[in-house]
């Protein structure tokens, strides 16, 4: 199921993960998940440690931008209403599928279109109609069910509604926040259930992902994010390229 041959890569990815979350205000999910690709780790368990480390680092993300964040908690409850019903729905792709070569080739046209969102992601004249957040919330929350990776449609559709990027990032923590519990609630109820092993191995990294979760967001305010990102999305999409060229090999 979880190989401890490939814990240490594990770790790197985590950590990894974690910080540029906390720097970008995305991307654990899908990092994690990139990486995780790699190995033979069963990727629905791989995605319900992950789902539980991306609960602890949402919080920490939120805690530590509290005087800096500001909610739109109209937008927060119109995402919601979407993910009510696109977690499940992702989650059962994952159950039902995450062992086999489809979901293999799901994962890499998602983690294509993650990495080439963030360099043709389109700068909208007008913000967005606001009932759209009930699709965006839908799309996101399937994408969180099935590949624990949110980003690319409520980054568009938050960024198009508020310019300013302290209300954007925070609202964007919050309806991942959201989306992740409803996951983990989804996995306790009608999946496969959290295992003490599962809890274990969340124990031993969650300090680390404290700690380079709140990094990452201290240092949005000193550092570059340009090349940085541009590390980050090549990795994404390389990954998603080499699940591609698998499938058809």
């Amino acid at each position: 199921m979880l190989d401890v041959t490939y814990l240490w890569a594990f770790v790197l990815i985590v950590v990894f993960s974690a910080y540029a979350q906390g720097f970008m205000g995305l991307g654990f999910g899908i990092i994690v998940m990139a990486g995780v690709a790699f190995t033979p780790w069963d990727l629905e368990r791989a995605s319900v440690l992950t789902n539980i480390l991306l609960l602890v680092l949402n919080s920490t993300i939120i805690f530590a931008g509290l005087r800096d964040f500001r909610i739109d908690w109209k937008l927060v409850g119109l995402i919601i209403s979407g993910e009510i019903c696109g977690v499940p729905l992702g989650y059962w792709f994952i159950y039902a599928f995450g062992n086999r070569p489809v979901f293999r080739l799901a994962l890499g046209i998602v983690l294509v279109i993650f990495a080439a969102d963030r360099v043709f992601r389109p700068r909208l004249a007008r913000p967005l109609p606001a009932l759209l957040g009930l699709t965006a919330g839908f799309v996101a929350g399937f994408l969180a069910g099935a590949f624990t990776a949110a980003g690319p449609p409520l980054a568009l559709f938050i960024y198009s509604r508020h310019q300013n990027p302290a209300k954007a990032k925070g609202t964007l923590q919050v309806v991942f926040m959201s989306a992740t519990l409803w996951r983990l609630i989804t996995i306790i109820l009608f999946g496969k259930g959290v295992t003490l092993d599962l809890l274990g191995i969340s124990a031993l990294m969650i300090p680390a992902v404290i700690f380079f979760a709140v990094l990452g967001h201290y240092l949005t305010r000193r550092v570059s994010s340009a090349l940085f990102e541009k590390v980050v999305y090549t990795f994404i999409g390389l990954a998603g390229v080499l699940n591609i060229v698998r499938f058809f090999t």
